[in-house]
Formats: C-alpha cells, structure tokens, sequence
C-alpha cells in the first residue's frame, strides 16, 4: 500500500489540477477544434498514472453531463486507492465520479481492439452463464459463447472479460469473481441450470 501521508498529498494536487483543467476537458467532449486534445489525453494519462497502474475514462454520466472514473484494473488493492481518490472528490457541478467501472446499461454489445490493433465489434446477447461457486467463497464465470470465430481466442477472452465487466461492474468483480473462463459449449450438466448472460447481473454472488 501506497505511503498515507504521500498518497495524501498526491491525491490533493490532482484534484486541484482537474478542477483547474476540467472547462478544457467539457471542451474537449464538446469536440471544441481549439483544444489540444493529444496534451489533455496526455496530462490525464500522466495524472492518473502518478497513482499506479490505474485506467481512466470521461463520458456521460448517469445522472449528470459528465463522469470520471478511475479504474483500479482488476485490482483489489488498487480498489482501496481509487476509493480514497474519488473519497476526495470536490463538488465539480456537472461531473460525478466513480472508483470503479460501474455496470452498464448496453453492456453486451461493445467493441474492443485486439493485439494488431483492430477494432472489432462484439455482441454477447446470445451467450449464455453459468457460476461455479468456489470453498474460498468467490467464482468462476464460465461462458459459452456464439459466433466468435471471427474473433482470436486471447481477444475473445477479453470480450467475455470485459462482457462480465460491463454487467456486474468492476468492483462486484474483484470482490466475487475469481476468474471467467470461455468454452465453445457448456457440459450438459452445466447447460441445464445456465442462463442468457443478461441475466447475470441479477445473480445473487
């Protein structure tokens, strides 16, 4: 864990930074020309990674114009520091601000690169789940999936990730989730209690 009183201090200078910043950064989602959108991203980038192997992302918000979260990556010690980030958070009108990836909403259909680089579009509406709980008491989501041929096994491994990512939310992840693992078919004991990837969000972990 990060020293207290530096991480402090570090989580203090960056709050004063993005409120200083943050009319350039609604002017850059506005697609305002005059912004110099390769620094801001870059400023942002070196900001958040002042904190560690953090991830960031701007986009609408859910219930205001603008949100900011700062994903911790998977990390269950990291959680504990972008909590504490987001904790210091000031009253910005129009922003709110998230420590984890929250569920979303159209979370099935998403697009992701790959390793060369390359967009490639995914729809896991026709997959479908099933949880194996384990003694420790966290996971495993195991996905058959349809219609991947197009994509490599390490990008499909991502697009289950990210699928589950997207229906649960990043923190429900690395407290119940051990791992996801992807087959082309479910056994027939497994696909008879499994269930469409929609409805995992309503799992009871």
């Amino acid at each position: 864990m990060q020293n207290s009183q530096n991480l402090n201090s570090r989580i203090e200078s960056f709050w004063r930074w993005f409120a200083e910043t943050e009319e350039a950064i609604r002017d850059y989602f506005a697609d305002e020309t005059f912004v110099d959108k390769a620094a801001l991203v870059e400023a942002i980038d070196n900001r958040v990674l002042d904190f560690g192997l953090f991830s960031w992302t701007i986009g609408p918000g859910s219930g205001r114009p603008f949100n900011l979260t700062i994903s911790p990556n998977g990390s269950r010690e990291r959680l504990l520091v972008s909590k504490q980030i987001v904790a210091a958070a000031p009253p910005l009108p129009g922003w709110e601000f998230h420590y984890a990836k929250p569920p979303q909403e159209q979370g099935l259909v998403f697009s992701l690169y790959d390793d060369f680089m390359m967009e490639c579009e995914v729809d896991a509406s026709g997959w479908r789940f099933v949880v194996e709980k384990r003694p420790e008491g966290r996971a495993v989501v195991i996905l058959e999936t349809q219609d991947t041929g197009r994509l490599g096994p390490d990008t499909l491994f991502m697009a289950a990730q990210q699928a589950v990512t997207n229906l649960l939310g990043e923190e429900m992840v690395i407290n119940h989730v051990q791992h996801v693992e992807v087959v082309e078919e479910l056994e027939p004991a497994q696909k008879a209690i499994s269930a469409p990837l929609e409805q995992l969000s309503s799992f009871a972990f």
